[in-house]
């Protein structure tokens, strides 16, 4: 019964990050995408530079990206179209706002 739970967990965390925010690490660089359809505007807001905004670039119609140096963890979210955004992702951590934050754990 143990392991049917973790395998349910590992999927139900899987699938809740690829299907519309994922990264991909090529060698120093992470590239952050997230899929926003009908988005005008996409800031990219991190634990790494005191949280300063980034504008995320659009490369299709449905897909945002940013890009940013490899390194270590950091918290994470976005603003979309003026409005705080947290996509779907594998790891959360609550801020001292009472929210959360994306977590991004390198090498996971």
């Amino acid at each position: 019964m143990k392991q049917f739970v973790i395998v349910i967990l590992i999927l139900t965390t899987s699938l809740a990050g690829c299907v519309n925010h994922f990264y991909q690490v090529k060698k120093n660089t992470l590239l952050i995408y997230l899929k926003k359809p009908g988005a005008h505007t996409i800031l990219f807001v991190s634990s790494r530079d005191g949280y300063k905004t980034h504008p995320a670039k659009k490369i299709d119609s449905l897909t945002w990206l940013v890009t940013i140096p490899a390194g270590s963890e950091f918290t994470y979210f976005y603003i979309v179209d003026g409005t705080v955004f947290l996509p779907p992702c594998r790891f959360t951590e609550k801020d001292d706002f009472g929210s959360e934050n994306c977590l991004f754990i390198p090498d996971m």
